[in-house]
């Protein structure tokens, strides 16, 4: 035999089955998902943060914005047709098959014979009739293939058995593959190269189901081949050595048969039992050495004999791998099986045929491994047969469940065929008679259920579930119940579901999440949290899902787990820093999510936590997903994120805009977005306004009021809706009140500060000079000082100003440099000095959010000031008229409205400012400004 021979059958057959082994590793420990995927599915709910917190000394209050929590529930998808990896396998096989009818062409007659006899057989379970050439039920396809596959081994063996290997190889492989390829592209069926992949598939288990019985006592016989070798010329009691090993061997095989026919369930988990079948055949390539040199072979060549053994370990490792890759659980429990009844039945054999054999002589240190296999007194032919009826007797024992196994997983060839070109019918038909006759098939069950739903029969899949649950279900199939059970809101179902699956499956990642978000559903976060401290290997999805529950139950709050580069948890953590009021170290953009629901995510908690890109970009990035988004739930989400981004930017004005948008848009959530406007109006001081949209948030159904909202009411000049809510939602007064509805209220320093603030927006100069002058020294009056400056400077002169500064600056708990900065602002009146001064950079961010803030009146008319032209000076006044009361505002606006020709509309303004302008300051007011 020349290089080109070594290369073509030894070497070739050696690198598939190598990358056959490595395809069927990466399948388990990389690609397991592949087939049946289990995916942590992605919903959202909210909860509520702080936005923004306003201090006015004796009151606190939240304005409080939803966040998205983003919980990742797994869930067992539908199959995924595996054709790519299926036609790589049916290509592979077909290509070893061809190779290995050259090599048995070069067999003596009779073994050539019975040989030949065989191939006819695997062709005829091949399944080419399924081609359908000729019509459907005709054998034409199978006489076609028999001519082109044993014809031209027969005439070369018969006629040309002077060939060299080479060139039998070179007319049987060509012809044979040709022959494949001609039967595919004659066939009028759908992907017909696909159904023959499937359908070689029983062929290939025929051919793998022969080398697992071959190598049956590798493990065995190459211990005691090492042992024989190592002890020669030695004499240690090997005897001993290999019986320790058979007997440990052979107990530890029969454990995993029991578990196997589940008779006696083990404790404990093993490895995957292909690992002793690449175990095995590694072995058993040496102990094949041996036999090739000690048996007379049917063949003159040792390269033949070495060739077909690694065609049988490339085939057979194939098989292993399709059963993997495609999920089909009848087929991998057959091979598991098999190997198990043959290892134990050639094993025990053959350590009867050693002991028989050597027993005598075996310690002496002769060289037995050259004649292990050449004694007559229990001769190893003999020792085969008896293995066969201990293989048999095995068969029995498991109750012959290798005859379903092998029947069920050629249905499942057929379904996963029709599945894969999305006949639907056929392939539940098929899939769900391959579940109703072996019932571990969770493939078979999934696909069935799946495809009932997609056909509109719930009560079918139902039934599917409720039977699987009646027998040991898998993984994939308790998900599936529990999940479906949640959909339908049948919470004790799928609680119930998930509980029996960790009684199966203990420490299961999946069920353990799955029932986490369930216990946090009926409210008790604190097993939630107990489970998913549970979770060893899905860390990022358990980490992810704590910080969530930590923000939905405000509890364990001290600290969030890490979450790394993982995007769903940095969303939640947004949520936990902005709940905590802490900015986070990093930003997120909706460009790094696909989904619409991740990316409404990450625009609401980064924008509730800071924004980081300008408000006319976030904007634009708002309009445009809105464009592309039918729920109109979705489309409300994003314009209260547009309100919050509006409302961080500083522009008040907007976002009370938008908010009465909101009010009229989305009737259903009103009395929510009546409470918010009420909150933001809260911080600006405008209690007037704020208790009138308390009173319509009530009428609209909000029922969040607590006992601070009541001074709101109450000093906004809703007096008796303060008292109704106070008795209808059973509140108090705060103590500083002490307000009853006969005797008003008893005036102490806090309700006079609190009444002069409530009035602060439409008061004139000698009535908040006077007020602020007549408060008691302290924190609340220091308070009232700075809101004089921010929002009534404008009536005052430099001295006045400075007057205040100082007061404030004698107080400690004042910021005295922003102090300063702010009384430099307002004397100068330089908008530029908000970018160039550190503390009011801190405070104001930036111009447009002064200027876009109706209730701070002199930022109002610093704006007014830089305006071009006396038009854009009238709209600024009139922008910010329709929230603030200021008197001098609204004169200068009418004042405005003279000059631009609009007189009507200052008429119309003056008979407004009448309304809460006594007479006689306001004729003293239009003599001295109009």
């Amino acid at each position: 035999m020349n290089i080109k021979d070594e290369v073509l059958f030894k070497k070739l057959p050696i690198i598939i089955s190598v990358i056959g082994s490595f395809l069927l590793l990466h399948q388990y420990f990389f690609a397991w998902n592949d087939p049946l995927p289990i995916e942590p599915g992605v919903f959202s709910e909210m909860a509520d943060v702080p936005l923004d917190i306003y201090n006015w000394g004796i009151e606190h209050y939240r304005l409080e914005v939803e966040n998205y929590l983003l919980f990742q529930n797994f869930e067992t998808l539908a199959p995924v047709p595996q054709v790519s990896k299926t036609l790589l396998f049916g290509g592979i096989i077909w290509l070893l098959v061809s190779l290995g009818l050259s090599l048995i062409s070069t067999l003596k007659r009779y073994y050539f014979i019975a040989a030949m006899a065989v191939v006819i057989f695997l062709l005829t379970i091949s399944g080419v009739n399924s081609l359908n050439i000729g019509g459907i039920s005709s054998n034409l396809a199978l006489i076609i293939l028999i001519l082109g596959v044993a014809v031209p081994a027969m005439v070369i063996h018969i006629f040309y058995d002077h060939f060299s290997l080479m060139k039998r190889t070179v007319i049987i492989t060509p012809i044979s593959v040709a022959t494949m390829a001609f039967l595919v592209l004659k066939s009028n069926i759908t992907q017909p190269e696909l159904m023959m992949a499937e359908n070689i598939t029983l062929m290939a288990i025929a051919i793998s189901s022969f080398f697992v019985f071959y190598i049956g006592h590798a493990l065995v016989g190459g211990f005691f081949l090492l042992l024989a070798r190592l002890n020669q010329g030695v004499g240690l009691k090997i005897s001993w050595h290999l019986t320790v090993f058979t007997v440990i061997y052979i107990v530890l095989l029969f454990l995993v048969l029991l578990d196997l026919t589940g008779d006696f369930p083990l404790p404990f988990s093993y490895p995957p039992l292909f690992f002793l079948f690449l175990l095995a055949s590694l072995v058993g390539w040496f102990e094949v050495k041996a036999k090739i040199k000690q048996i007379k072979q049917p063949y003159e060549v040792d390269l033949i004999g070495q060739s077909l053994y690694w065609i049988g370990f490339g085939i057979t490792v194939m098989v292993f791998w399709k059963g993997q890759f495609s999920l089909n659980r009848p087929m991998l429990d057959f091979l598991d099986h098999w190997l198990v009844y043959t290892q134990i039945a050639l094993s025990l054999l053959f350590f009867a045929y050693l002991l028989a054999n050597f027993s005598g002589f075996m310690n002496l240190g002769k060289p037995l491994a050259d004649v292990t296999f050449q004694p007559k007194f229990f001769a190893y032919l003999h020792m085969r047969i008896g293995s066969l009826i201990a293989l048999l007797s095995l068969t029995v024992f498991a109750d012959g469940v290798i005859a379903p196994q092998l029947s069920v997983s050629s249905t499942n060839y057929s379904a996963d065929y029709y599945y894969a070109i999305n006949k639907r019918t056929e392939a539940r038909i098929l899939f769900e008679n391959s579940w109703f006759r072996y019932r571990r098939n969770e493939k078979a069950m999934i696909a069935t259920v799946n495809l009932y739903q997609q056909d509109k029969q719930p009560t079918a899949a139902k039934n599917i579930i409720q039977e699987a649950f009646e027998w040991q279900p898998s993984v994939h199939e308790i998900l599936l119940a529990a999940n479906l059970a949640h959909k339908q809101d049948k919470y004790f179902d799928a609680l119930f579901y998930l509980e029996k699956g960790l009684e199966l499956y203990p420490d299961n990642d999946f069920l353990q999440n799955n029932l986490a978000l369930l216990h946090s559903k009926g409210n008790r976060s604190e097993a939630a949290f107990e489970v998913l401290a549970k979770i060893d290997q899905e860390k990022e999805v358990a980490n992810s899902n704590i910080i969530g529950l930590q923000v939905k139950h405000k509890s364990h709050v001290d600290e969030a787990p890490e979450v790394d580069e993982n995007l769903i948890g940095r969303v939640n953590t947004l949520a936990f820093k902005n709940l905590k009021g802490e900015f986070a170290h990093f930003s997120l953009s909706p460009n790094d999510a696909q989904s619409p629901t991740i990316k409404e995510a990450i625009i609401r908690n980064q924008w509730t936590n800071k924004p980081v890109n300008k408000l006319s970009e976030d904007l634009q990035v708002v309009d445009s997903l809105s464009n592309g988004i039918l729920s109109t739930k979705s489309l409300e989400e994003l314009r209260i994120s547009k309100i919050i981004r509006n409302y961080q930017e500083g522009q008040i004005a907007e976002t009370l805009k938008q908010l009465n948008g909101l009010i009229l848009d989305f009737e259903g959530s009103a009395g929510y977005f009546h409470a918010l406007a009420a909150k933001i109006m809260i911080g600006q001081g405008d209690f007037e306004k704020a208790a009138i949209e308390l009173i319509q948030a009530e009428s609209k159904g909000y029922r969040n009021f607590t006992v601070s909202l009541l001074p709101i009411l109450y000093f906004g000049n809703q007096i008796d809706a303060a008292f109704d809510i106070k008795e209808k939602f059973e509140l108090d007064f705060p103590e500083w009140m002490k307000v009853n509805s006969d005797e008003g209220a008893i005036i102490k320093p806090e309700a006079e500060y609190f009444k002069q603030l409530s009035q602060l927006n439409k008061s004139f100069k000698s009535d908040f000079l006077n007020s602020f002058k007549g408060l008691e020294d302290g924190s609340l009056k220091a308070m009232l000082g700075h809101e004089i400056l921010i929002k009534k400077s404008h009536w005052l002169n430099e001295k006045e100003i400075q007057e205040i500064q100082h007061y404030l600056l004698e107080h400690d708990q004042v910021d005295k440099e922003y102090i300063s900065q702010l009384a430099d602002l307002l004397i100068s009146k330089d908008l530029s000095k908000i970018s160039s001064e550190d503390k009011l950079r801190q405070k104001f961010q930036s111009t447009q959010a002064v200027t876009g803030n109706p209730y701070l009146t002199p930022f109002v008319f610093m704006a007014v000031s830089k305006a071009k032209n006396e038009e854009d000076k009238y709209e600024i006044l009139r922008n910010a008229s329709d929230f603030n009361k200021d008197p001098l505002l609204w004169i200068e606006m009418v004042r405005y409205s003279q000059k631009i020709g609009l007189s009507e509309y200052g008429q119309e303004a003056l008979k407004k400012l009448s309304k809460w302008v006594e007479p006689e300051k306001l004729e003293k007011l239009k003599l001295q400004t109009l």
